[in-house]
């Protein structure tokens, strides 16, 4: 494969990132991109997540329990994740800049280069759904 390919492939992956709403499984952008360009294999979409990952440009969100999410580095923020439905969203919480120092001092051995915290809980739909009757089974 040639250097210009593996570049636009990777833009086209940065792109799909950075359009599709929310914070995206691997599969759904593999999905999204496989619809416009059927010659891309599954693979080149994890490769180039991996690269655009390793290079700052998209961040991986690690989901316990379920598939990782991406969605592109714009600021550091923290995420939410809801316990019935499964989506994830931005937390509204300001960003502890002294919760990495904290972590330098209590394992010097490490050079921290970030963090990543989710929280968990109910998002305000099913917290709605929830207070109006039974629900059915999380798919979680």
């Amino acid at each position: 494969m040639s250097k210009t390919r593996h570049t636009l492939q990777r833009e086209i992956v940065f792109q799909t990132v950075s359009q599709l709403p929310g914070h995206a499984t691997a599969e759904k952008i593999y999905e999204t991109i496989r619809a416009a360009h059927p010659a891309v294999a599954r693979a080149t979409v994890y490769r180039n997540l991996r690269s655009l990952e390793e290079a700052g440009r998209v961040m991986r969100i690690e989901v316990p329990g379920g598939a990782d999410r991406f969605e592109v580095c714009a600021r550091n923020h923290y995420h939410i994740k809801c316990n019935h439905c499964g989506r994830i969203f931005d937390a509204s919480l300001p960003v502890l800049p002294r919760l990495i120092e904290l972590e330098q001092q209590a394992d010097a051995a490490f050079q921290i280069t970030g963090c990543s915290l989710l929280f968990t809980g109910l998002c305000p739909e099913c917290r709605e759904n929830q207070e109006d009757g039974p629900q059915a089974e999380s798919p979680r």
